[in-house]
């Protein structure tokens, strides 16, 4: 498979499919030993949030008119921070597993589980770059939805150019700002598909998590913490299932990387022979 090369959307997405049916078996058996148990462990940390109390003190805190923050300081603690940590670095984890396989598998060198160790270091490159982008995406939602679609549209192959394309974590915002500059309806395209079939996935595999749930409301022992935590594992592993999908989203965007990669620098070579 030529992996740098010039692809419209619908060949995009067939040499991904095509990728996953090939590769996806090995892929999914590191996914799964390293990026699924820190999944499964941000749900059970989620979970002891009292999400419903927060809300009802910070509803009775404005009414009284406070600003609710003192609910969010006395009842969150120091879990919430714990929550947010285990959450980047569980999708930091995931994208590498992804992207290193995709770079490993296009350079013919074998990945295993033994080599995870070694990108630790990658890991926290990943973790900063999904909190910087968080970040960004986060303060231009503040200037209502355009914004936040154009720098969706412009930092969505971020990850991709950290690892795949080997820059620092400025430069990775860099080309990716800079290769979408051409082609940022057809990444925008591809994003809105992309947000589609996750949906989708999701909303499929949310159905018989569903019919589990309202058959297990019923059992006398639900109640008691060894339900909970029954009812807590059920759920998380259906979380982790739904989190299955950033492993189509993160490799259809890289091969839109390789793509827009093969284009911008078509583009940079037209310009100087001209």
């Amino acid at each position: 498979m030529h992996y740098y090369k010039v692809r419209d959307i619908a060949n995009t997405l067939k040499d991904s499919f095509n990728y996953l049916s090939t590769n996806g078996k090995n892929l999914l058996k590191i996914w799964v030993l390293f990026a699924a148990p820190l999944i499964l462990l941000h749900y059970f940390l989620l979970s002891k949030l009292p999400i419903a109390n927060i809300l009802e003190q910070i509803e009775s805190e404005i009414l009284l008119g406070f600003n609710g923050l003192d609910a969010i300081d006395t009842m969150m603690g120091p879990l919430y921070p714990l929550v947010i940590i285990t959450a980047i670095i569980s999708q930091a984890t995931s994208i590498v597993i992804i992207l290193e396989h995709i770079k490993c598998t296009k350079d013919s060198v074998p990945i295993n589980p033994e080599d995870i160790s070694s990108l630790l270091p990658k890991i926290l490159g990943i973790s900063i770059l999904y909190f910087i982008i968080s970040l960004i995406l986060g303060l231009s939602l503040l200037f209502f939805f355009i914004p936040f679609l154009f720098m969706g549209t412009k930092l969505a192959v971020t990850f991709q150019s950290y690892i795949i394309g080997e820059k620092s974590l400025i430069d990775s915002l860099v080309q990716s700002w800079n290769i979408t500059t051409y082609q940022a309806w057809p990444t925008f395209g591809l994003l809105i598909i992309l947000i589609l079939i996750t949906i989708t996935i999701s909303s499929l595999i949310q159905i018989p998590s569903e019919f589990i749930r309202m058959g297990l409301e019923g059992a006398a022992w639900m109640g008691s913490d060894l339900g909970e935590f029954i009812f807590t594992l059920i759920n998380g592993l259906f979380t982790v299932l739904t989190a299955l999908t950033t492993i189509i989203f993160q490799t259809v965007l890289s091969f839109h990387f390789f793509n827009l990669s093969t284009r911008h620098s078509s583009d940079i070579s037209t310009m100087k022979t001209q």
